[in-house]
């Protein structure tokens, strides 16, 4: 339990509410924790998304398959990171339609059902009620993510996804620091990775940017502001 309330303790969704109180948020919301093997499918398509998953170990990436089955990567999901809270806050669960949620490394996830937030027992619990308002705020901070992420992926050149990608995340100074290998960021931004190391390298020549690991330095001004 206290590797669980360590995690829950880092995290918005639970701001505001003892530690010493977990238990009975997680008893309401039937909170269950699954291990899962690498490369192991958490919620393949179609699958109803009943429970938001919480992140305790490992690493979960979210990714979007279209009709004509291509894979295309949306987020990826870190300790402490929560997935699927949207649609798992709906009382009749729905498909997911497109989303597929895979464990990239060996993973452990807290299932916690949020369509339990609305129930009677819950609306007279004060911390219930304290975990719906912090999810609130998680769900509108994911609809910017995925709005930001559409106009990503709408660019049509890579250098304008890099761009835009830059400017979305957070940075010490004029440093950005990727979350990602070269793989996932090609992966995030939708393109093929020898594509994106070829114009990572041509905006490094035209002394735009200059990169050493998960480490991107902006050379120019109007990358910074």
């Amino acid at each position: 339990m206290k590797k669980i309330d360590s995690v829950l303790q880092s995290m918005p969704l639970f701001k505001n509410i003892q530690p010493d109180k977990y238990t009975n948020v997680l008893s309401c919301l039937n909170g269950r924790i699954q291990d899962y093997a690498k490369g192991e499918i958490i919620y393949s398509l179609q699958d109803p998304l009943k429970s938001a998953g919480i992140v305790l170990a490992g690493r979960v990436n979210m990714s979007m398959v279209s009709v004509t089955g291509t894979e295309h990567y949306v987020q990826q999901f870190d300790p402490g990171d929560i997935f699927g809270e949207a649609l798992a806050c709906q009382a009749d669960p729905m498909d997911n339609g497109v989303l597929q949620i895979t464990a990239v490394q060996k993973s452990s996830v807290l299932f916690v059902c949020l369509s339990q937030l609305y129930t009677e027992k819950a609306l007279t619990c004060p911390y219930a009620s304290q975990v719906a308002l912090n999810l609130l705020k998680e769900v509108v901070d994911n609809n910017i993510f995925l709005s930001r992420k559409v106009e990503i992926l709408s660019q049509k050149k890579i250098r304008d996804r890099i761009f835009i990608y830059l400017q979305s995340v957070g940075r010490s100074g004029n440093t950005v620091n990727i979350p990602f290998n070269r793989q996932e960021l090609a992966n995030f931004l939708g393109v093929d990775r020898s594509a994106l190391s070829r114009e990572l390298c041509l905006m490094r020549d035209e002394g735009m940017i200059d990169f050493y690991k998960n480490e991107i330095i902006l050379l120019r001004n109007d990358l910074i502001s």
